[in-house]
């Protein structure tokens, strides 16, 4: 499983460099066509709030249990709002959605990526599963950064694109 962790979060980071060091020009393109596509909003927006649901249906904290009604409709009502908030998210948030989107998902990765990682975390010591904790905690950052901030996340992406080697 800690493969699985290190794949989806040093993968997309070693792609985005390569991408920005051997083709600049192309790399400009597909971040531009990012930054406007619905079906990757749409796609990444759902991801996103499917996944809420599933944290906040296993989170079994008493006083979100009461407001998301999980006692009278056993759970369902969790699953009916992420369906429904994905619609409305998508239909009245369109404005940096898809990067709005992502960096939500990168808010959720954590808590995932934790369940392994805490494990082999050493009681003293450095170890190498130290190196994916810092990474994980800098997309947690860029996530909560980039809910607020998307405009800022692209434009720091398209400075970080554009610059000359």
């Amino acid at each position: 499983m800690l493969t699985f962790w290190v794949i989806v979060l040093v993968l997309p980071l070693l792609a985005f460099v390569g991408g920005r060091l051997f083709f600049r020009e192309r790399m400009l393109e597909l971040i531009e066509k990012f930054y406007v596509s619905r079906p990757v909003a749409l796609i990444l927006t759902i991801i996103g709030w499917f996944w809420t649901a599933c944290e906040c249906n296993a989170i079994g904290i008493d006083v979100f249990d009461s407001i998301l009604l999980k006692g009278p409709t056993h759970g369902v009502f969790v699953w009916v709002l992420a369906a429904v908030l994905s619609y409305l998210t998508y239909i009245w948030m369109p404005n940096n959605l898809p990067v709005r989107a992502l960096t939500g998902i990168f808010m959720l990765m954590p808590a995932e990526a934790f369940k392994v990682t805490r494990p082999l975390v050493p009681a003293s010591g450095f170890a190498p599963v130290h190196l994916l904790v810092v990474l994980i905690y800098l997309y947690a950052i860029v996530g909560m950064y980039g809910m607020f901030y998307p405009w800022r996340i692209e434009k720091a992406v398209r400075w970080l694109c554009s610059r000359k080697r």
